[in-house]
C-alpha cells in the first residue's frame, strides 16, 4: 500500500509531461510580486477570478502569452460590467500591464476592494493567439448568456483555441454546468495548473 502512494504522483506527473500539458512551474517568487512570464519558446495560459462575482457564483477572465515573444500577452473577459463592456473586451501588452489591469479593477458591489483577488497558469508546448482571438470573436458573437455562453465559456473558448494540447485535455471540463469559483478551485486543481496566486 505505502508503494502504490508513492508510485501514483510519479506516474501521475510523468503522464502529464507526456500530453505536452504541463512544463515545469513558474519559478517561486516574493509576496507580492507579480509571476514572471514563461519562456519564449512556451505558451502560457493564465484564469484571473474574482471570487464575489455574479453574486458569489464568481467572474473569470482571461489571458493568454503570445508564444515565441519573451512578454507579451492577450487578455480579457466577457459579460463583466466591473471592468468593462457588458459585451466583453480583448486588450495586448505585457504580463506587467495584464496584470496591473486586473489588480485595478474595483469591486463596484464591495466598497471599492478589488475586483479580481487571485490568478492561475499553466505551460504549454503549443500555442496560437489568432486562434484564440478567432474563439473569443466567435463566443463573442453568439452573445452574452449565464447559463450557457457565460465569462467561463470564453475563458475556456480562448485557452481552448489557444492550445490543441489544452484542447485535447479531457480534465478540462465544461464550463456549462460550473460556476468559475468551482471551476478554479476543482476542476484547474485536477487539471494539475500551478497554485493559485494572489492578484
Amino acid at each position: 500500500m505505502n508503494n502504490l502512494r508513492i508510485v501514483a504522483p510519479v506516474v501521475g506527473a510523468l503522464a502529464l509531461l507526456g500530453t505536452g500539458a504541463v512544463t515545469a512551474p513558474a519559478q517561486a517568487q516574493a509576496p507580492g510580486r507579480t509571476q514572471a512570464p514563461a519562456a519564449a519558446s512556451l505558451g502560457r495560459v493564465c484564469m484571473f477570478e474574482a471570487e464575489r462575482g455574479a453574486y458569489g457564483a464568481g467572474h473569470a477572465a482571461f489571458a493568454v502569452k503570445v508564444r515565441g515573444e519573451k512578454n507579451h500577452w492577450l487578455y480579457g473577459s466577457f459579460g463583466s460590467s466591473n471592468d468593462g463592456p457588458v459585451a466583453g473586451w480583448i486588450k495586448g501588452g505585457t504580463w506587467e500591464k495584464a496584470h496591473q489591469h486586473f489588480a485595478g479593477v474595483p469591486d463596484k458591489d464591495h466598497g471599492g476592494a478589488k475586483y479580481y483577488t487571485r490568478y492561475r497558469c499553466v505551460n504549454t508546448r503549443d500555442g496560437d493567439v489568432k486562434r484564440a482571438q478567432s474563439w473569443y470573436g466567435a463566443v463573442q458573437k453568439r452573445g452574452y448568456n449565464v447559463a450557457s455562453n457565460n465569462c467561463l465559456h470564453m475563458s475556456l473558448a480562448v485557452f481552448k483555441g489557444y492550445s490543441e494540447t489544452l484542447r485535447k485535455d479531457t480534465r478540462l471540463k465544461s464550463a456549462t454546468g460550473n460556476t468559475p469559483n468551482d471551476y478554479y478551485t476543482k476542476v484547474l486543481r485536477t487539471a494539475r495548473w500551478e497554485g493559485s496566486h494572489q492578484v
